[in-house]
């Protein structure tokens, strides 16, 4: 560190206080030419993708049949870096991914770039999207709001759900807003998809209040839930919570609100949501069941905060 410490200063008083000594005429003669240096060669998909597949199975990443494809490779926005994207698939699962790759096809980085002229706040609340579907608590103009991606079959969606109903909105009241996104992790919770689409069927047909009823007793009522007898249970408890019985059912069967959950689904993927329960706090993340001191390091400096120019 002092080296270059040192060279750097030597540098900075050279180009400021100092000027190059002339190169005698014996030594411009003398110098070398000047290297030619060659065009990296074009990249090979194919061995590119044997690298990066060896890569990932000798360091346990994915086992040695999954299968692996190059969808495209392209100029990145970073110096001379490629951008490429993958497609990985075993049986019926597959991920696709993005990655960076230096021209030669030697440094491969999964991070991606990031663009440090963005407002990455600003970015996370023009991508989330609140409408009718999307059932609230609290005041619509409230100074913070509270975005939760969760799924009802999550047990720290559970324990967050008690964090926030008796902690949170009781700690501030009307100054917070809690919006609920529908975000079920099909893969690992059987009956949760199916609870988020009874649940909005309840919000179209009975409304917010009724919704929120029947919010309260899925969480409550978690551990007896089955799968094989989910739909039944669940609206029942839609029925209890004083839904209209018949017009939540017809809605649940006919699919409607299945679009809500693959619109929230996709919705999440581009903010690179990935775990339940994850919320953002006036676009602030904080992911995790997380207690009563994590939400206030995050919303009372939202309320502290000066109001913008524009509000």
């Amino acid at each position: 560190m002092k080296r270059v410490g040192a060279l750097l200063l030597a540098a900075a008083l050279g180009a400021a206080c100092t000027t190059a000594p002339e190169t005698p005429p014996a030594a411009r003669e003398a110098a070398p030419p000047e290297p030619v240096v060659a065009a990296p060669e074009p990249l090979d998909g194919d061995v590119l993708v044997a690298q990066i597949k060896r890569h990932f199975e000798a360091s346990g990443q994915i086992p040695s049949d999954v299968s692996m494809e190059l969808l495209s490779i392209e100029d990145a926005e970073v110096g001379t870096l490629k951008r490429g994207h993958l497609r990985l698939w075993k049986d019926d699962q597959e991920q696709e991914i993005d990655f960076l790759v230096s021209p030669e096809g030697r440094w491969f980085l999964r991070v991606e770039p990031v663009d440090l002229t963005v407002d990455p706040i600003a970015q996370v609340v023009e991508a989330i999207r609140i409408g009718p579907d999307d059932p609230f608590l609290g005041e619509e103009d409230a100074e913070v709001t509270i975005v939760e991606y969760s799924d009802f079959q999550c047990p720290f969606c559970a324990r967050a759900e008690t964090i926030l109903q008796d902690e949170v909105l009781d700690e501030y009241g009307d100054r917070v807003k809690l919006v609920y996104k529908q975000m079920p992790l099909v893969s690992i919770h059987p009956w949760a998809e199916t609870a988020s689409t009874v649940g909005l069927c309840v919000l179209r047909r009975s409304g917010n209040d009724v919704y929120w009823r029947y919010h309260r007793a899925v969480f409550a009522k978690q551990a007896e839930v089955q799968a094989d007898t989910a739909a039944g249970q669940l609206l029942a408890m839609a029925q209890e919570a004083g839904a209209d019985a018949d017009a939540v059912k017809a809605c649940f069967e006919s699919g409607e609100t299945q679009e809500v959950i693959a619109a929230t689904l996709a919705e999440a993927e581009t903010l690179g949501v990935n775990s339940t329960p994850t919320f953002f706090i006036n676009g602030r993340r904080l992911s995790g069941a997380q207690p009563l001191d994590a939400f206030k390091a995050v919303i009372d400096p939202a309320l502290s905060a000066e109001p913008s120019e524009d509000g």
